[in-house]
């Protein structure tokens, strides 16, 4: 059983793992426990981590100096290529323990292994289908007594037709995406007409503007528990992503939400568990939630995997002296029990996704990955940081900026120009827009950047 840190170091240091993520922070919790001895990502790690974490890395980003504006399995394709080159000779003979943030390929495995290591994958989780299709999701929903927003699935969007049934507003989307990528939101004949040819759409009423979300874990042992709450941030203006598109996550903001709202969620989330537990699901999942007009809650999906916001929620447990989330989830994936304390107080801590907004252009110069204070208008280093644990309180005004790309790179129109973490709120109390502190953070550390046209 891993309980505590000490058995982190005592049970999990001894096996080798290997991290696999599109990025280095999805998995910061692993990195700063020691649990991993090489990290393949999409996009490289900010100066320092190998070094502080003891852990080589391999990005796809150091050999093609490119970020685009999301990286997919095609970029960890080109990753698994460069291997051998990569690594040379060094991991033959050794033995991995999988660790990998979103999806997991097959082929994978054998790329890694031609490197003369051997990689043990854990189990694939039950319910498959189900977990990643939003239609097959709805309908059991219902069959759990979970709330959802009413919805349809049609073969194309017919906006007379639809809009009488849902009113001028609805939101359509490709049953099987994920982070906001292939939803829409309609408001008129327009949208409707720009929306890609499909077979296949699920549409849905707009159950609201305000959306939250809870962590839950349905551990090998015990019965499945409700973690720690979130407003989600999506779509703000000045960030880059279009509506629906994930940019950040408050874990204070929930203390303004309606208790009654909160207690439907923690419900709803009880049943999904419970439902996931059934269906021989182990590990992290996330359900997120619409907050109606009249103060009722909406389910809108739930992700069964390592979420955009559990690298925060990591640093939260860390900072309280509790084993992350993070780390029971692969821990109980490689068949170790574990045991954690649920924590659902509000806390201050939230991250914000700033993407490149321009053309593609070629970085001249950029900040280095650390704690800023804001002076004036303008962000200042204070010292290294990989995170929020390294944030000083929200009266210091202090932020860290992480996920960083490097002077040097070609940066592509809606690539990361990195991630500011802070210890108070950055948008207004219902999270649809920006407050003014965080227009200024926002501001500040876009003018750190300096680039030419790319096209020039």
């Amino acid at each position: 059983m891993i309980a505590s840190l000490d058995d982190v170091e005592r049970l999990l240091h001894p096996a080798g793992y290997l991290g696999l993520a599109a990025r280095p922070l999805y998995l910061l919790p692993l990195l700063r426990t020691g649990c991993l001895s090489e990290l393949l990502t999409a996009e490289r790690a900010d100066l320092g981590w190998a070094e502080r974490f003891g852990a080589r890395m391999h990005s796809l980003e150091e050999q093609t100096a490119r970020r685009e504006d999301t990286f997919s399995g095609r970029h960890l394709e080109e990753l698994m290529g460069l291997l051998p080159t990569l690594v040379g000779g060094r991991w033959r003979g050794r033995e991995f323990g999988l660790t990998a943030y979103g999806t997991y390929r097959e082929h994978w495995r054998q790329a890694i292994e031609r490197t003369g290591a051997l990689l043990l994958v854990p189990p694939a989780p039950g319910g498959a289908e189900l977990l990643t299709d939003k239609v097959l999701m709805r309908d059991w929903f219902e069959h759990l007594g979970v709330p959802a927003p009413a919805s349809v699935v049609v073969d194309s969007i017919d906006y007379p037709v639809l809009s009488g049934k849902f009113g001028p507003t609805f939101v359509a989307q490709k049953p099987k995406s994920s982070g906001g990528n292939g939803t829409y939101l309609i408001t008129g004949e327009r949208e409707a007409g720009e929306l890609p040819r499909r077979d296949r759409w699920l549409v849905s009423e707009y159950a609201g503007d305000t959306t939250f979300s809870f962590h839950g874990f349905v551990p090998r042992e015990g019965a499945p528990e409700v973690l720690r709450p979130a407003v989600q941030l999506t779509g703000l203006e000045g960030l880059g992503s279009g509506f629906g598109g994930y940019v950040g996550t408050d874990f204070h903001a929930p203390a303004l939400l309606p208790a009654q709202a909160l207690a439907k969620g923690r419900e709803a989330m009880e049943r999904i568990g419970h439902g996931l537990a059934e269906l021989g699901y182990r590990g992290i999942f996330g359900g997120d939630f619409a907050l109606r007009a009249d103060g009722s809650v909406a389910a809108l999906e739930i992700n069964c995997r390592v979420l955009g916001s559990t690298w925060l929620l990591g640093e939260l447990e860390l900072g309280a002296g509790r084993l992350p989330t993070m780390v029971r989830h692969f821990a109980e994936r490689h068949g170790h029990s574990t045991l954690g304390k649920p924590d659902l107080d509000p806390v201050e801590a939230v991250q914000l996704t700033i993407r490149h907004t321009a053309p593609a252009g070629l970085l001249l110069e950029a900040p280095a990955g650390g704690v800023y204070a804001l002076e004036g208008d303008r962000l200042v280093f204070r010292r290294p940081g990989a995170g929020l644990l390294e944030c000083g309180p929200a009266q210091t005004q202090e932020c860290v900026l992480v996920n960083l790309p490097r002077a040097g790179t070609l940066l592509h129109p809606g690539g990361i120009l990195g991630r500011l973490v802070a210890r108070r709120p950055l948008t207004t109390p219902d999270g649809r827009a920006l407050n003014q502190y965080g227009q200024v953070l926002v501001s500040a550390m876009r003018s750190l950047y300096s680039f030419v046209d790319a096209a020039s």
